[in-house]
């Protein structure tokens, strides 16, 4: 039940991020530091799509038990690695400012973790209940 409502959660937050970015892709955008370059509409709206799908993907990952754990993974893998890549770009020094740090970290890198908690949170369970009905 804790799971679900962590992934309802994070599903609801990619999903609502997507739609924005898709819908309003120059407003998203300059939200973004001047560090990302200049806009580019399909760019964006790829990353909308991106993000709506994960969030979709954890939300039917609470509708659909049996099917929890690929449905997490499928709904965590974009959003893991694009995680993944932005500590990489703070690693080559890409955000100029401490506060464009903190930013990237806030809004980037900690939802990437705490996705990939809940995809290992989602396979302990199900082990765990494999594991008792064994």
């Amino acid at each position: 039940m804790k799971l679900n409502i962590f992934a309802a959660i994070l599903g609801l937050a990619f999903t609502a991020t997507g739609l924005f970015a898709f819908s309003c892709p120059e407003t998203f955008f300059g939200l973004l530091g001047d560090y990302y370059g200049a806009f580019n509409l399909h760019f964006v709206k790829d990353a909308g799509i991106a993000f709506f799908s994960a969030g979709c993907l954890l939300l039917l990952s609470i509708k659909i038990p049996k099917w929890s754990v690929p449905l997490t993974l499928g709904g965590s893998l974009f959003i893991i690695l694009h995680g993944v890549f932005h500590v990489q770009m703070l690693a080559m020094g890409m955000a100029p400012t401490a506060l464009d740090v903190a930013k990237e970290v806030l809004i980037i890198i900690s939802p990437s973790v705490f996705t990939a908690l809940l995809l290992a949170l989602r396979v302990k369970e199900q082990h765990q209940e494999s594991a008792v009905k064994g």
